[in-house]
């Protein structure tokens, strides 16, 4: 009987491969490990509706497991409730975006299945439309158009703009929101403390029980509070090695089904 009773794992360059796709062994090793009693949550940064078809894929809600969006924003369990869920708060939108407004940076947020992005388009842009395959809507000034409740800023550039970007908002406000990469050219300003590691607290307070039962998988920055939280965090081959540096294990890549094999010897 294996002491892990949780496996939570990130979606891109993690589940799916390079091609957005999941390998048939990895799909096996996974649906062995719910065959067994293993409970799967599916941790992403992409709005529920981009994850969700990734948790059927795998069974994972016919198997009681869950899924979360928005770095762990909203965690939902297998009725599609939400067990957890916050915002960025609105006082946050105008100063930060005041940061981007001269940058060549998109700004992107969501409403319901609808993503909103200001009008300064580049090359990544339609990345997360095109993606999860939800509609891009194209406003004037996305700081005077928002008027609900935000979960988070997404922010789409060129990479060495980024990190510019990201110098400028920790300076101003890394006390009061959290701010990481989630990919080379997306940003992503979250409100304080709101991350992945905490989604997964949430599944395991839901499951009644503890984060060192829990195997974790993730190759990027916004994966690092999970892989740190779990009590086996479990770093992509293709991930960076700050990454790597913050897991307990190093498996193979994406590309080489780097959970499976990782599942193999864990379980």
């Amino acid at each position: 009987m294996s002491k892990f009773k949780l496996i939570a794992f990130d979606l891109d360059d993690t589940l799916l491969n390079t091609e957005k796709l999941i390998t048939p062994k990895t799909k096996r090793a996974l649906l062995s490990a719910q065959e067994s009693g293993v409970k799967l949550c599916v941790a992403s940064g992409r709005l529920p509706y981009g994850v969700r078809p990734y948790a059927e894929k795998l069974d994972v809600l016919n198997n009681g497991g869950y899924y979360m969006g928005f770095n762990g924003g909203a965690v939902l369990n297998c009725r599609d409730e939400l067990i957890g869920k916050t915002f960025l708060d609105s006082k946050y939108i105008e100063p930060v975006y005041e940061v981007l407004r001269p940058t060549n940076v998109t700004t992107m947020v969501h409403k319901g299945n609808v993503i909103y992005a200001d009008r300064k388009v580049n090359a990544y842009t339609h990345v997360e439309s095109d993606v999860i395959g939800l509609p891009l809507n194209l406003v004037d000034d996305i700081a005077q158009f928002v008027d609900w409740r935000i979960h988070k800023f997404l922010l789409g550039g060129e990479p060495e703009e980024l990190k510019e970007v990201e110098k400028i908002l920790i300076s101003k406000f890394g006390g009061e929101v959290d701010i990481y990469f989630s990919a080379p050219w997306f940003l992503e300003v979250m409100p304080k403390g709101i991350n992945k590691g905490r989604g997964v607290g949430a599944v395991c307070r839901d499951m009644g029980i503890d984060l060192s039962e829990v195997i974790a998988f993730g190759d990027n920055y916004n994966d690092v509070h999970m892989l740190k939280m779990a009590g086996m965090g479990v770093a992509m081959g293709n991930s960076d090695d700050e990454v790597k540096q913050e897991a307990d294990y190093v498996t193979d890549s994406c590309d080489e089904d780097g959970i499976a094999k990782a599942l193999d010897l864990l379980l």
